[in-house]
């Protein structure tokens, strides 16, 4: 029973790291970074992961043969065997990290000294040793740094700086642990402390017997004259370390940054030390994460890195990878540890009823906290979206029979219609041309772009641009919004971290900028004007993120949709009309809320719709009066394609414009096959006309009709 508390435990717990471990990927990262790191993650040279793991089991056994060296000379006669201390050095590289200054580096005492009967001792005495031949090994390293820049051009300021850093450290544990200790142990026996009898006597006894059993085994080690080969496999450890490290960083970094990937070895090397020296600090931290990032792009501006963002991308993604072959392999060095550790082997121990149930309560909170941390890291995770481009898909199989009949309601519309779609491999955007019903692109690039918006003279199109080759729509920021002369081609950023533009005048447009701020910009002189800013002259939570916005102009009205999670209502969706101030108005359960071509009324995306064949189980199209809320359904599909979003109507309110999927089931925006749909306004819902015919992704139309 006891070897199976202890196995739930450990399973919670490797439930409660894996959770932080997503948490660090998704949920800790702003939103403006995690495209780039994502696709740096994805893109990473897994034959080079496989070269680092290799290098990493290969130091994990040389780094246990030290341990079980050190042990053995401070006098230790239960000296664990090869494997026993392959399976601690594994925890311990797992657990090092999880709190501030190393402390998790008492997991290794614990193991050693619980499970398989090490004094406490010489369990101190050899981690002390460790850390102090580590900080000696380090001073090398750096030397070694130095020695090859004074044969090249000269030596780095930085490089002396880290030469003198790693000489100081290591004479300070030097120093502590073969002069202190022993002077420390010393007079504390040349004076009696405490007496034989009561609580605090015997205390101090065993603390003054401690200290004088560890400064014996220091000195047990330090006259073994083993000296030179304890650092010398201190070196080694070192060596295999950094060396697997710089082939981490070079399969993160060849793919995507390669300028990175040609830096001298000396100088990532010197930032991989800057990090795991940074993760060091008594600063709070949890697996070193921001720590040890901070400290590598410390050392790359030392050395005249000047795009610190694919410097940290980088530095983040390599920890990330190295965190999780560690906490893989961990995992699996402690289920072995808790299932054959010799503690449990132990008969004849009796356990009181109280540590029975303690033990049982640990075990269940750990497990059941564990797991549903993990689900709800899991859940995140899949909430911020597609973590890859869809298929392109291909031409509908019942493309013809259709195609046919959209060509001729089409020919006598004089107009167009733009959507985006990845039809040609990735998110571009198209134009529609309805009289001779010829399809052309008019964006060609290698990043994503979508939400096109045609100018109200038809001449222009502002669009929306990812800062990375693909960017979830869920993501609201890692965008920039771009302006299109549809005549010339000729294209202009308009602003960073922006998306979901909306014209307002015929030199003026709205977009969300950081998912929390709604910007006015004449993108002729590019003037810009703060309309709104979550939780600033507003009833919403400052910094709440919201989605799509609309500026009525005349009304000075926006409307928006919201999450539940991120402005904190109790149900659903929320699109809700707001007034400059302190005004907000709620309209429930529904999306996509946007203004009228005149501004006169509302189009929402709400529940209540058909659903592929169910009646009332998916979305339908309403208009809403904006002061009594009172909507009407104007278009509910029933058919195939059921599942309506992005209604648009054209300047002269004549026709909507909106994309449909077949069910709730194919709902994500830019992976399911979306299809473009026209309606007259007014007619029978029947009568709409399917516009596009193809199994990729098309989204956010808009059309224009001239006057």
């Amino acid at each position: 029973m006891k070897t199976f508390l202890k196995l739930l435990a450990s399973i919670g717990l490797s439930s409660i790291i894996l959770a932080f471990l997503l948490q660090a990927v998704f949920s800790g990262v702003p939103d403006q970074d995690r495209p780039s790191i994502l696709a740096a993650l994805q893109n990473t040279s897994l034959s080079l992961v496989f070269a680092y793991l290799l290098l990493y089991l290969l130091t994990l056994v040389v780094r246990a043969q030290r341990y079980q060296w050190l042990i053995a000379l401070s006098g230790e006669k239960s000296v664990p065997t090869m494997r026993q201390m392959i399976v601690v050095t594994g925890v311990r590289n797992m657990v090092v990290d999880m709190l501030p200054a190393r402390l998790g580096e008492l997991g290794y005492v614990g193991m050693l000294n619980r499970g398989y009967g090490v004094k406490l001792e010489n369990c101190i005495s050899s981690l002390g040793l460790s850390i102090a031949l580590d900080l000696i090994a380090l001073f090398v390293l750096v030397l070694l740094v130095a020695i090859k820049q004074f044969a090249g051009p000269g030596v780095e300021t930085w490089a002396l700086a880290a030469v003198a850093s790693a000489a100081v450290l290591s004479s300070v544990a030097l120093f502590g642990l073969f002069f202190i200790m022993p002077k420390i142990s010393t007079w504390l026996d040349a004076r009696s402390f405490g007496s034989d009898s009561g609580k605090l006597g015997k205390w101090s006894n065993k603390v003054v017997f401690f200290i004088s059993e560890f400064s014996t085994s220091l000195q047990t080690v330090r006259q073994s004259g083993k000296a030179m080969g304890l650092i010398a496999v201190s070196v080694a450890i070192r060596i295999l370390k950094y060396t697997g490290f710089y082939l981490l960083f070079l399969a993160v970094a060849k793919p995507m940054f390669a300028e990175l990937a040609d830096l001298p070895v000396e100088n990532v090397v010197s930032a991989l030390i800057g990090g795991e020296l940074s993760a060091s600090l008594p600063v709070p931290s949890f697996m070193g994460f921001g720590v040890y990032e901070a400290g590598s792009a410390l050392v790359f501006n030392i050395i005249g890195i000047t795009d610190q963002a694919k410097a940290l991308v980088t530095m983040l993604c390599v920890h990330i990878w190295s965190q999780l072959v560690e906490y893989i392999l961990g995992g699996a060095f402690l289920a072995i540890f808790v299932l054959f550790n010799r503690s449990n082997r132990a008969s004849g121990e009796k356990t009181s009823r109280f540590k029975s149930m303690t033990a049982k309560a640990v075990s269940a909170v750990l497990l059941v906290g564990g797991l549903s941390f993990l689900a709800v890291e899991l859940y995140a995770a899949k909430k911020i979206g597609a973590l890859s481009a869809p298929d392109v898909g291909e031409v509908a199989s019942d493309a013809g029979e259709w195609q046919a009949l959209s060509k001729q309601f089409l020919s006598s519309i004089d107009g167009f219609a733009v959507f985006s779609s990845n039809r040609d491999g990735n998110h571009d955007i198209f134009r529609l041309n309805f009289k001779d019903y010829t399809l052309v692109k008019v964006t060609d690039h290698a990043h994503t772009e979508t939400y096109p918006r045609i100018s109200p003279d038809g001449q222009r199109l502002v669009f929306s641009r990812s800062q990375q080759p693909w960017v979830s729509q869920r993501n609201s920021v890692a965008w920039d919004v771009y302006l299109l002369d549809l005549e010339t081609g000729v294209e202009k950023i308009i602003d960073s971290n922006a998306t979901a533009p909306h014209w307002v005048s015929d030199t003026e447009i709205t977009y969300l900028k950081n998912a929390t701020t709604v910007i006015k910009t004449n993108v002729d002189d590019l003037q810009q004007e703060l309309i709104y800013q979550t939780g600033v002259g507003n009833r919403m939570p400052e910094g709440s993120f919201i989605q799509n916005p609309k500026y009525n102009p005349d009304t000075k009205q926006i409307v928006f949709t919201g999450r539940q999670n991120q402005i904190g209502i109790n149900s659903g969706h929320w699109g809700t009309a707001i007034t400059l101030g302190d005004d907000h108005r709620g309209l429930y359960n529904g999306c996509e809320l946007g203004w009228t071509s005149d501004g006169k009324m509302l189009y929402q995306v709400t529940t209540g719709g058909r659903d592929n064949g169910k009646v009332d189980g998916g979305l339908k199209i309403v208009s809403v009066d904006p002061k009594s809320y009172e909507s009407k359904t104007l278009i509910d599909l029933d058919g195939e394609f059921s599942h309506e979003y992005w209604p648009k109507d054209s300047s002269n309110g004549e026709y909507l414009i909106f994309g449909a999927s077949r069910g709730s089931h194919d709902h994500e925006h830019d992976t399911k096959d979306y299809e473009i749909f026209l309606w007259k306004t007014g007619s029978d819902s029947s009568k709409a006309t399917r516009l596009t015919f193809h199994t990729g992704n098309e989204n956010w139309p808009d059309v224009y009709i001239a006057n």
